[in-house]
């Protein structure tokens, strides 16, 4: 216990030397940190050795730092997040709540020795309204059996309560945990990856403190993390803090035939005991009471989840709070209300909220200028402590200022339509059309018109004038295809309005369909004028044909083709022969430029009907090798090879082969003349569709 008590000692004699025993009030509205930030709070931070390998003058005092500073002074406001080193069991905000602190981190790429140590600190008064103060907090201690038992060395979590001098409030909601020795079982372990050092987690756990005694005077409220004083192991917690009223809430009031008395929130567990004190009525943190009689008191006993025991007693009381207020207009130009405050009660006391509309206020009575003149829907809640009875009203109240009176509407009406006009900021109006309704209508001939507003009490606005107009017709169009080719889409598109509604649903300039009907589209230009277009769109059908290309097959010497198209319709053709020729006749012969390659040459025809819509049908024409049936092999240059570059077996009538190859024959037999005869052949190639075919056939030998 001696490392501990010198820790303190010296922390102790800092804040003396510091002064913070007189520090100023701070406000109370971010103890729980609403502001998603730190205002209020005071951070320090230093480092504390007792490792011997350590030098003293590593160790440092307590220093205020900003905050959030680094990663030990953090608010946390993901509210979906877990901390890792729990297993992701500990949410880091506890539920209800927006934001948390979080005092200290793990180790995360620190230097040894670590040894951090960490505080947040928060000043205020306490008053009737923060009597009790309510806090959660959740620790993440490290530890490691290399500490020797020496508790005093191990990370620890520490909350404590300080009075206006500094001293320690001696109050059972004080917290003080090392990492081993003196955990209760509320602790949980955990050993996260690649660690061998166990981590010991308390969960979100809620104390209360009673701060009545202190009423009038100042408190403030410490929270410490710190890592062990040896070299590693980190220490690091999560907090939130309210404060409320500390007194039981009786709601009994003007009506009700059982009363429900609420003891304040952040306890484990409730006794309630009835009028004799004696007999337990109750175990939870409100309790109903039937037919109640005025002037019966009830007791609570209430026990935090650390052991801290806080008794409340309250009389059952009727209370008939009556909400009420007047009001009158300043003057007819300033657009200011008075509002006197006329709620009552029979009981307690009151508290307000007003809703102006354009801002609220707590304030029992004032004076408000209104941001818009004429008239305003205005409520008042009361609430009246210590019972939680309410009640409300709502008056419908007036202000004048003349230049906030005025209309909306267009002053430019749609062709052949009309315009509305809506006056505002006044109780009456009256137009030069001789209305005097909130609302006018107006259209054509249009002209110059004026307006007037009047208040309740007889002020006037001043003259509004303006003329009305109609709007100069504008261009929108609808263009498209009316016929619809079965199996294709078809494009619609609207142009010169700023928005667009088809009646299929879309909204956009253009629209793609696949079906006959009939289209509707709205189109709205800048000023909101409308026009509609729509276009009917017939299905055709595709036309039926049929054709024919022969023969299907042709070589060098035959390369001329029949084509022939005929149908029960009246179509246009077109033909497309394969070698760049087009043809749009129905029938007319073809003739190719033929080399020696073998190919396959498409042969497309389309037919198109009077509504355009078409049908495509191809085939193909067969390039074959041409056989010569006479072979004159006498040197003059011209058919003096039979069938060079294919695979050739020539042989006579007699089945003797006279050749056989791909240089083509040249006439020979075994080095001489053949004679002149008829000879037979064996011809193989590959066909244009990389087919194996073979020709057999007879050619002459001229000489």
């Amino acid at each position: 216990m001696r490392v501990c008590i010198s820790v303190f000692f010296l922390f102790g004699i800092f804040f003396g030397f510091c002064n913070l025993g007189i520090a100023q009030s701070i406000d109370k509205k971010n103890i729980g940190f609403e502001a998603g930030n730190f205002n209020g709070w005071i951070g320090y931070q230093w480092r504390y050795s007792t490792a011997s390998d350590v030098p003293s003058s590593f160790n440092t005092l307590p220093t205020a730092v900003p905050v959030p500073s680094s990663r030990r002074h953090v608010i946390i406001s993901d509210k979906s997040a877990y901390d890792p080193n729990t297993g992701n069991k500990l949410k880091m905000i506890p539920d209800g709540y927006k934001y948390s602190a979080r005092l200290g981190c793990e180790i995360a790429n620190d230097v040894s020795p670590r040894c951090w140590q960490q505080s947040l600190r928060y000043t205020m008064n306490v008053d009737t309204s923060n009597a009790f103060l309510l806090m959660k907090f959740a620790c993440v201690l490290q530890y490691s059996t290399s500490h020797d038992n020496i508790t005093e060395m191990e990370p620890h979590f520490q909350l404590t309560l300080y009075d206006k001098d500094n001293n320690t409030i001696d109050d059972c909601s004080n917290y003080d945990v090392f990492s081993s020795g003196n955990m209760d079982v509320e602790f949980q372990s955990y050993t996260p990856s690649g660690n061998q050092s166990t981590v010991k987690w308390r969960d979100w756990t809620t104390v209360g403190a009673d701060l009545s005694a202190y009423i009038g005077e100042e408190i403030t409220i410490e929270f410490l993390s710190a890592d062990c004083t040896g070299h590693y192991h980190y220490g690091y917690a999560y907090f939130v803090v309210d404060c409320m009223p500390l007194y039981i809430t009786v709601d009994y009031c003007t009506d009700d035939s059982h009363a429900t008395l609420e003891a304040p929130d952040g306890f484990e567990n409730y006794q309630w005991l009835s009028n004799d004190n004696t007999t337990v009525v109750g175990t939870e943190q409100n309790l109903l009471v039937q037919n109640p009689n005025e002037g019966d008191l009830y007791y609570c006993t209430m026990e935090s989840e650390t052991g801290c025991e806080v008794s409340l007693s309250s009389a059952i009381a009727r209370y008939e709070p009556k909400a009420g207020f007047s009001w009158r207009m300043i003057d007819c130009f300033s657009n200011e209300v008075e509002f006197v405050n006329e709620s009552t009660t029979n009981n307690g006391s009151l508290s307000y909220s007003w809703d102006l509309g354009d801002t609220t206020s707590n304030q029992k009575s004032f004076t408000h200028k209104f941001a818009t003149s004429g008239l305003h829907q205005v409520g008042l809640i009361i609430y009246n402590p210590p019972s939680g009875c309410t009640d409300t009203i709502y008056q419908t109240v007036e202000s004048f200022s003349p230049p906030l009176v005025g209309f909306i509407g267009d002053t430019t009406y749609c062709p052949k339509l009309e315009t509305e006009l809506e006056a505002f900021g006044a109780y009456s109006y009256k137009w030069s059309t001789g209305s005097t309704s909130e609302k006018i209508t107006v259209g054509a001939p249009g002209g110059d018109y004026w307006m007037l507003g009047f208040s309740s009490e007889g002020c006037i606005s001043d003259t509004n004038y303006f003329s009305i107009m109609e709007e100069p017709d504008w261009y929108f169009d609808l263009v498209g295809d009316s016929n619809l080719c079965a199996g294709y889409t078809v494009k619609l598109s609207a142009t010169g309005a700023v928005a667009y509604n088809w009646n299929t649903g879309e909204s956009t300039e253009y629209i793609h369909i696949d079906q006959g009907g009939i289209y509707k589209v709205v189109g709205t230009n800048l000023r909101g004028c409308i026009q509609e277009r729509s276009i009917q769109v017939l299905e055709v059908k595709n036309p039926e044909f049929d054709f024919s290309v022969s023969p299907a097959a042709i070589n060098k010497r035959y390369n001329v083709v029949e084509c022939v198209a005929h149908s029960d319709s009246d179509l246009v053709y077109n033909w497309d022969m394969g070698d760049g020729t087009i043809s749009a006749s129905a029938q007319f012969s073809h003739s190719y430029t033929l080399t020696s390659e073998l190919k396959a040459i498409p042969v497309n025809v389309t037919a198109t009907n009077m509504a355009g819509c078409f049908t495509q049908k191809a085939t193909e024409v067969i390039v074959e090798p041409f056989v010569p049936n006479v072979f004159t092999p006498n040197n003059d240059g011209i058919n003096d090879l039979f069938m060079p570059g294919y695979d050739i077996e020539v042989f006579d009538r007699h089945g003797v082969i006279f050749y056989t190859g791909i240089d083509g024959w040249d006439g020979l037999y075994q080095g001489k003349y053949a004679d002149p005869d008829t000879y037979f052949y064996v011809l193989r190639y590959t066909d244009a569709n990389g087919e194996d075919q073979v020709l057999k056939g007879y050619t002459t030998l001229v000489r």
